[in-house]
């Protein structure tokens, strides 16, 4: 076909400007990522912190409640409590530091296992004043709160830059019968 003009052809790809252009966009984009992922992860430190101390406090205070159970019992046999008893030998409104019976350690990891030498979390606890006296089978059975305070620290970034170590601490309590 002679004398037909043919359209003129475009090129096919990107240019230079196009690439830097998509290069910059998404450097971007990237650079955001990143600072999530570093306050994600900055985040995720803290709240795994407190989950461990949340699940340190529930085992203290089944502990107690258990230590609290067998107290009333003795003292529903009409026997001895024994001076180990935690619960039932506490001196009202008192601080008793806390130690895992099975190795006498008061200090733990981030697990919130009994540790020495990695220690994250100090766990405390305080019996309140008796609630109520109820007679069970000719004894009395007594009733009060107990409080289980759990520390430790976790870095706080301030606004120069740079972290300090703060203390947190949680507190959980519950009814137990001694």
């Amino acid at each position: 076909m002679k004398g037909r003009l043919r359209p003129r052809e475009t090129s096919k790809g990107f240019s230079l400007i196009e690439f830097l252009m998509v290069a910059v966009i998404l450097g971007i984009g990237l650079l955001g990522l990143a600072a999530l992922t570093t306050t994600a992860m900055r985040s995720y430190g803290g709240s795994r912190s407190r989950d461990a101390a949340v699940a340190l406090s529930g085992s203290v205070l089944d502990r107690l409640s258990l230590d609290g159970r067998l107290s009333a019992q003795l003292r529903g046999i009409g026997s001895a409590i024994p001076a180990t008893a935690l619960v039932a030998n506490a001196v009202e409104g008192a601080v008793n530091p806390y130690a895992d019976p099975a190795t006498a350690l008061g200090t733990f990891d981030l697990e919130g296992l009994p540790s020495a030498t990695n220690q994250v979390f100090t766990v405390n606890w305080v019996r309140r004043a008796t609630k109520s006296i109820t007679p069970v089978a000719s004894s009395q059975s007594a009733v009060s709160e107990v409080v289980v305070n759990v520390q430790w620290n976790e870095a706080v970034r301030k606004a120069d830059g740079t972290s300090i170590a703060q203390p947190r601490y949680i507190s959980v309590s519950r009814f137990i019968r001694y």
